[in-house]
């Protein structure tokens, strides 16, 4: 596969028969082996509706497993064609990896857990602590500005696998550790005695995750964007996995373009007119997607939240499908 201005990583991926796509290795809720082997999660959802989008064939993808220092490189070197796996958007990032992020699909922010036993209500309790931070990763220099700006100390302690961060604080090797909210939600479930473990209310960092791709190529940039817009606005029209083949009957013209029933919006997008039909009904809409791993259908309850539509006070939005 070639990577120059003249790959055309639409037709590529079409040729290929099979979409490979970087999620993380083991986060509860985003992307882990189920019971069966299977991977499943939010992020492993989205490369589900990007083969979906692209082929008609949700399951013609291979979820390729990345430890989050191996994941731009896989992306930059064509070892993945998408990244769908909770990376932070941030303009250093944006700008000097000749990688290219679609707006955000889970929106969060970075706060700190504490051995109870330690009596921290606040952040403003921790001068002094030791940190584990996953090594190469922007948390630390986030801590760091935190903490220099209230004129506190802290020491780190750098924990090379993400996967390895939870047990390296449980065993108490440091004081706090620190993490978007949800991530530690999902650890503290997992510790033999999760009352022993309390998270602190201030979030220090927002977070603006989303997936991404290889700069240069603008159409396959613009499936890989269009594919989260069609779960937000399938959400908006109430269009479910469910109702999906009864939705194509629809009088309303709005519904009936978003679906390809009208017009040729997905054959000048390089894909099938009903591209979006085969998106839902292979993941549902994103709310049934946050519900089946993070929200009340799934073992964290983590409430909505910014991760609502804009019209119920969250801020997911989606432009215009005309």
């Amino acid at each position: 596969m070639g990577h120059g201005a003249s790959a055309d990583m639409l037709e590529d991926v079409q040729k290929a028969g099979e979409l490979k796509c970087g999620v993380s290795d083991q986060l509860a809720g985003f992307s882990f082996l189920d019971d069966k082997g299977a991977w499943t999660g939010f992020d492993v959802d989205y490369c589900h509706a990007f083969a979906a989008a692209i082929s008609g064939k949700p399951d013609a993808v291979k979820i390729i497993p990345l430890a989050f220092n191996q994941s731009f490189t896989a992306l930059q070197s064509g070892e993945v064609d998408v990244l769908s796996r909770s990376v932070t958007y941030t303009l250093s990032r944006d700008t000097q990896l000749k990688l290219d992020f679609i707006p955000p699909n889970f929106y969060t922010g970075q706060s700190f857990m504490a051995h109870a036993e330690l009596g921290a209500k606040s952040v403003t309790d921790l001068d002094g602590a030791s940190v584990c931070v996953l090594a190469g990763s922007v948390t630390e220099r986030y801590v760091a500005d935190y903490f220099r700006a209230r004129n506190m100390k802290f020491t780190p302690v750098a924990v090379e696998q993400e996967s390895q961060v939870p047990s390296v604080y449980e065993s108490g090797r440091c004081d706090v550790m620190t993490h978007e909210t949800p991530s530690l939600a999902i650890a503290r479930r997992g510790f033999k005695d999760p009352d022993a473990h309390v998270i602190l209310p201030e979030v220090i960092a927002k977070s603006y995750e989303a997936p991404l791709y290889r700069e240069g190529d603008a159409r396959w940039g613009d499936v890989i964007r269009w594919t989260h817009f069609a779960l937000v606005t399938a959400e908006e029209l109430g269009v479910t996995r469910d109702n999906v083949e009864e939705s194509l009957k629809s009088d309303d013209p709005v519904v009936r373009t978003f679906l390809g029933v009208d017009g040729d919006l997905g054959e000048k997008m390089g894909l099938a007119n009903d591209w979006v039909v085969n998106v839902i009904k292979a993941v549902g809409n994103y709310g049934e997607i946050y519900d089946r791993h993070l929200g009340d259908g799934s073992v964290l309850k983590i409430p909505r939240g910014m991760n609502d539509l804009y019209e119920r006070g969250g801020l997911l939005f989606a432009p215009s499908w005309r």
